[in-house]
């Protein structure tokens, strides 16, 4: 996760090397240099429209996870989740419907939420990695999956250098601007180890490799939240104001093991292996003040309210995420004929327990004046006389759940394919593949109410740590340090057991509700073609794909969990053609027609229903569809590419897709409690959610049937300024922006914006590289997106805009020797959310502040 120092370990400009075979200079370039070219190279060289991240000469990339590098290029977003780079979506389609592969193959996904198609990208270190590659018009060869694109992160190989013997050390430090209070849960300053080493042995035809990248760190996010807003006091405020204090502790370990065997030019085998687990902790203080009761304005932008409830909870989730496969294969010619094959097994498990203590006050807090500040954030001041809302006695427990869920996920895969080389103008391929994919979720609770002996948090001294101020950059505002292990502790004394008493009702429904079991099967044939005609260069060809899915999930009816089984296939036919036309080595002019496919999210098939309730005043039932179909797009793109030399790109690019049997996600919100008992009982979940407490429970599931439609224009531009005299000859730029606009359109004839898609992005670097120095500054922004629909345009909810500065420099002391200084999120940037399609109206500003990273780096 410390990957973003990495990309700073930069090397001189260049450097003369003698070749003695011509007595002749060769220019050889190193560093961050060498990952420009190397990225300009593989989009210029390959025949589909390809974006990709070069790696340096000791394999860094240019920042802390992968998916943080993908969002320095044209039409990638980077979703930020607690302060890093999670997922990535690829010309604003979501990140499910997107393919991940390493090494060409499916990586599959350990994750839950979001459906279970998303792959996680924070989880990979660019330290084991040979390259990236962002895949935007597939070959018939790729698979299907990939409405956006592919994301393919190629492993680090033996054979990828021809030195005998070489290897890297990175070590790095860093330091958090947001330092941990003393009474909170921990949190430390980050450090991380990347290394590699590899050789070859028997006359250079058998390579080994072994790469391994570690990184420890824990730090804060601090936020203000604010939930449902409305206009029933005469102008909008939000029904609930909320802060949190997060200690989130993140370790990562990625391995990477490979060995080839190349007896002749015309045969290789290989085994590889690749490891990744990732543990997180997420340990949440959160404190709700309550504004509903007596809520009067004397301006627009202040007033006062009457007594209202504080609720004080402490959440700490853990997750485990591990991610494995191993792989063997090989290629073979004869003559004309090229073999490739491979068998591989990937193996993604998920283990994440979540303990949650709710504890609220009855209505005492009050009066108030309360104020919108500059943020649009409330603040609230108690008048003078009121109790202390920070008087942990006055808070009782309102219930305590114990969750914990496990995900396996099993892939065999096998695939082989045949080219024929007609002649050096004409080529044949043709292939085959398996695949057969196990899902298992488990899911369980137990949920705890007040039992007979009244229990607050002041009960015991080692419930609390102490109230706080919590200063966040939006405001500061009172909180309470809750100790879970004490709260645990308590709980799990036999002496205590009149304090609580278990919700049977609830506890079945989260033992049962949620619970899958899904198998995925592919089998898959193609045949394509390429043909030279002169510069001319034509690719066509079709794939087609048989999805069979068995899956099985609980109907809860009568306090009876039933498995229910169901399941379906289906056909799909995907062709491809792709021009381009090479008027010179400078000049690219490519066209393509394509076509994917997305299939639903796991989650959403699986005939399951599932409740969420996570203490507010607002719950959810989420409803599963096993009828659905996957989404199908037809994809056209247009692009001009023009390369002046080795370290110039420019390049613009169309595109249009054009999706049918769109999934959009629907939601019916109901206000009253008749209304939500009646919903509930209709789908077996009576007992799962405490109505009483609800001003609003949405009941959401996913319908096929309607389209969409995505079209925009991507840009790209990189230089070197080597026409300036020395030493100014060393700065360069790179720039990107993509702009996009799309909508769905329901059967009714409704028009919603697509999900997920921002429709403005950019970055640009300025960067500079001569001599022992290496430096970049570069800024990267997302545009605000649609994240959750609803029939009611007021309750709608959009991630708000991002934009990130970062900045970096390393000095090279001798050859292979590098020290390295890396400023992250030098702009504090806040990750912002707001409901009702009013950018006022903000629901989130969650502040995880700037990091330093320090290192030193040693190649050999």
């Amino acid at each position: 996760m410390l990957l973003g120092a990495a990309g700073a370990l930069c090397t001189p400009y260049a450097y003369a090397q003698t070749d003695a075979s011509n007595d002749r200079d060769e220019i050889v370039v190193i560093g961050t240099k060498l990952s420009r070219q190397k990225a300009i190279e593989e989009k210029r060289d390959d025949s589909r429209v390809v974006d990709a991240l070069g790696i340096d000469e000791l394999g860094q990339l240019p920042d802390k996870n992968v998916g943080e590098s993908l969002n320095r290029l044209p039409g990638v977003t980077m979703l930020v989740e607690k302060g890093e780079g999670r997922f990535v979506q690829i010309r604003g389609v979501n990140p499910g419907l997107n393919n991940v592969a390493i090494n060409g193959v499916s990586l599959g996904s350990p994750e839950q939420e979001g459906g279970g198609r998303g792959a996680p990208l924070d989880v990979i270190s660019g330290g084991v990695l040979g390259g990236v590659q962002v895949i935007k018009t597939p070959t018939p060869d790729m698979d299907a999956q990939g409405i956006g694109g592919t994301v393919n992160l190629k492993t680090a190989m033996p054979f990828d250098r021809d030195d005998a013997f070489y290897g890297y050390l990175t070590g790095r430090y860093g330091y958090e601007e947001i330092r941990p209070k003393d009474e909170g849960f921990g949190g430390h300053d980050p450090y991380a180890v990347d290394a590699l080493v590899a050789g070859k042995l028997a006359n250079d035809t058998i390579g080994w490799l072994i790469g391994a990248s570690w990184s420890d760190r824990e730090y804060i996010a601090q936020g203000r939240y604010q939930d449902d807003w409305d206009e029933s006091s005469g102008i909008g405020l939000p029904v609930n104001v909320k802060n949190n204090y997060y200690v989130i502790g993140r370790e990562r370990l990625n391995i990477n093991g490979a060995v080839e065997f190349r007896p002749d030019d015309e045969t290789q085998f290989f085994v590889r292996g690749f490891y990744a687990d990732w543990s997180e902790f997420q340990h949440r203080n959160r404190f709700e003040e309550n504004l509903s009761s007596g809520v009067v304005p004397l301006t627009g932008r202040s007033g006062v309210s009457g007594p209202n409830r504080v609720n004080a909870n402490i959440r700490l989730e853990k997750a485990d995420k591990e991610l494995f496969t191993i792989a063997a294969g090989g290629e073979k010619t004869f003559g004309a004929y090229t073999l490739t094959f491979l068998g591989q097994r990937s193996e993604n498990d998920l283990s994440e327990p979540n303990d949650f203590w709710e504890f609220r006050s009855a209505a005492i807090f009050g009066p108030n004046a309360w104020a919108l500040n500059d943020l649009n954030v409330v603040d609230i001041t108690p008048d003078a006389g009121t109790p202390d809302r920070q008087d942990p006695s006055l808070f009782g427990l309102r219930r305590v759940r114990f969750f914990d869920r496990a995900l396996e996920e099993i892939t065999w895969t096998g695939k082989a394919d045949l080219r024929w080389d007609i002649d050096d103008s004409f080529y044949l391929k043709t292939g085959a593949k398996y695949a057969s994919t196990d899902r298992i979720l488990d899911e369980g609770r137990r949920r705890f109410n007040p039992g007979a002996s009244a229990l607050t948090l002041g009960t015991s001294p080692a419930f609390t740590d102490g109230a706080f101020i919590n200063d966040t950059d939006a405001g500061d505002v009172p909180n309470i340090f809750m100790n879970i292990d004490g709260l645990n502790a308590f709980f799990a004394d036999p002496a205590n057991a009149s304090f609580f008493e278990a919700d049977l009702d609830d506890n079945f429904v989260a033992d049962n509700a949620a619970d899958y079991a899904l198998r995925e099967r592919i089998i898959a044939g193609y045949a394509m073609g390429e043909k030279q005609y002169g510069d001319l260069e034509l690719i066509a060809g079709a794939r087609v794909e048989w999805t069979d899915i068995e899956s099985s999930g609980n109907l809860l009816l009568n306090g009876v969990a039933t498995r229910v089984e169901d399941g379906g296939d289906y056909v799909t036919v995907t062709p491809s053609i792709i021009a381009n036309y090479r008027p010179d080595e400078s000049l690219v002019f490519r066209a393509a027609v394509t076509r994917a496919l997305g299939r639903p999210d796991f989650d959403i098939i699986a005939p399951r229903s599932t409740a969420t309730d996570d203490g507010g005043p607002i719950a959810t039932v989420n409803i599963g569809n096993p009828d659905l179909r996957p989404r199908t797009s037809w994809n056209f793109d247009l692009s001009a590419e023009w390369y002046p030399n080795d370290f110039t790109a420019l390049s613009v690019g169309l595109f249009y897709k054009d999706i049918s049997d769109e999934l959009v996600p629907f939601t019916e919100s109901l206000t009253t409690q008749a209304e939500m008992d009646a919903a509930l009982a209709a789908r077996g979940l009576v007992g799962a959610i405490d109505t009483s407490v609800l001003t609003r429970l949405d009941l959401k599931t996913t319908i096929n049937g309607a389209s969409a439609e995505l079209k925009g224009i991507e840009l790209l531009g990189q230089t070197q300024f080597d026409f300036l005299p020395s030493p100014l000859d060393g700065f360069g730029a790179s720039a990107s922006a993509t702009f996009i606009d799309g909508e769905t359109t329901l059967p009714t004839g409704e028009v919603l914006p697509l999900v997920g898609q921002a429709e403005k992005t950019y970055a640009f670097s300025v960067f500079y590289q001569k001599g022992p120095i290496d430096a970049s500054v570069s800024y990267a922004f997302n545009d605000s997106f649609l994240t959750d629909p609803n029939s009611n345009p007021d309750l709608v909810l959009d991630q708000g805009a991002f934009g990130r500065w970062d900045a970096k420099i390393a000095y090279n002391v001798r050859e292979n020797v590098k020290l390295f200084v890396e400023g992250v999120n030098l702009n504090n940037e806040p990750t912002t959310e707001f409901q009702g399609g009013r950018p006022a109206w903000n629901t989130e500003y969650e502040y995880v502040g700037t990091t330093f990273f320090f290192g030193a780096s040693v190649g050999f």
